[in-house]
């Protein structure tokens, strides 16, 4: 196993984003805007709503996309994630492996599906998600891990991982075997996740403080409540809460500043929270600073939100890293 820059823990999912009015969400039993869980069955019958639109297909989770776009700025990655032994499996593996991502976890699941997301963009890009776990709530331990742990800077996970009672006492596992020598770094991921799962965050960040917290402003307030700013310290050394187009707070070395963000016309906000993360990874890896990593994050997040994809292409991401240096 080669050296790594960041080791992933997360979902493993296979997106599929329709382009849909707004009434739309209302007729099914989402949560609009936000994320909810739900069964295969029930997204056979979201799907039956959609008429015969052809879904865009995205090998997704949010960890992976940071990872994938970590892995394409430069950064050597590897992803611990479930999948099953079926076609999406295959699909997912072979979309790690093009993207230059070790896949740390090569056990299949049989007897489950490999989990699948469905995407519901409106049209003032604001994103509702109904997902399937399958195969990624049933991470399966392995003594690699600890193997990849020892050859890895960062450890990174999303807060979708804590939605799983099976995935949640691996991932302690894994981070109970992380030396002191490896940074670890959480994305909040949604609101709600947090709102209900808060506990398990706490006791996550109990157990090893992040040396790098993501979170949007809502993720911030359901943690540690309005006063976010002079909580989250308590939980992070570093941190950016972002705020949409507003201002980003960004906390580094016990000092806050704030962040512009950069002016774009955005039609899809799927997928900007992870390529912050993952190119504020990636700039630090490099030898940035906090603040300047997380404008890198904030550039990226600004050219993906002009996409309709949570992904560049490969070349995308070189070209955007190109442009960036010449700001």
């Amino acid at each position: 196993m080669d050296n790594l820059d960041i080791l992933g823990v997360g979902n493993a999912l296979v997106d599929e984003t329709f382009y849909i009015e707004e009434d739309l969400v209302r007729k099914t039993n989402l949560n609009f805007n936000q994320f909810k869980q739900i069964s295969y069955s029930e997204q056979q019958e979201i799907k039956s709503l959609l008429g015969n639109q052809d879904p865009e297909i995205v090998c997704g989770g949010s960890t992976t996309n940071s990872l994938v776009a970590a892995s394409n700025f430069g950064s050597k990655c590897g992803h611990i994630c479930q999948l099953g032994r079926d076609s999406l499996g295959d699909l997912y593996e072979d979309n790690l492996k093009e993207n230059n991502i070790e896949v740390i976890n090569s056990l299949r699941l049989d007897e489950i599906n490999t989990g699948r997301c469905l995407v519901l963009i409106s049209p003032n890009s604001e994103r509702t998600m109904g997902t399937y776990l399958g195969a990624s709530e049933n991470l399966q331990f392995s003594k690699d891990f600890l193997a990849a742990l020892t050859k890895s800077k960062i450890l990174f996970s999303e807060g979708y991982q804590f939605t799983s009672n099976q995935n949640y006492d691996v991932f302690l596992q894994i981070l109970k075997m992380a030396n002191h020598k490896i940074d670890f770094a959480l994305s909040l991921s949604d609101p709600n996740v947090v709102n209900i799962f808060k506990d398990r965050f706490l006791e996550v960040l109990k157990i090893k403080q992040a040396k790098y917290l993501f979170c949007n402003k809502d993720e911030a307030i359901a943690l540690t409540g309005e006063n976010f700013k002079n909580e989250l310290p308590k939980y992070a050394h570093n941190f950016v809460v972002t705020d949409g187009a507003n201002e980003s707070l960004i906390f580094e070395d016990g000092k806050s500043s704030n962040l512009k963000a950069y002016k774009v016309d955005a039609i899809d906000s799927n997928g900007a929270g992870d390529i912050f993360a993952g190119g504020c990874l990636h700039a630090i890896i490099s030898g940035a600073d906090f603040h300047e990593s997380c404008n890198f994050g904030n550039y990226a997040s600004s050219q993906i939100v002009q996409e309709k994809s949570p992904r560049l292409t490969q070349d995308g991401y070189i070209k955007l890293k190109e442009n960036y240096l010449e700001l």
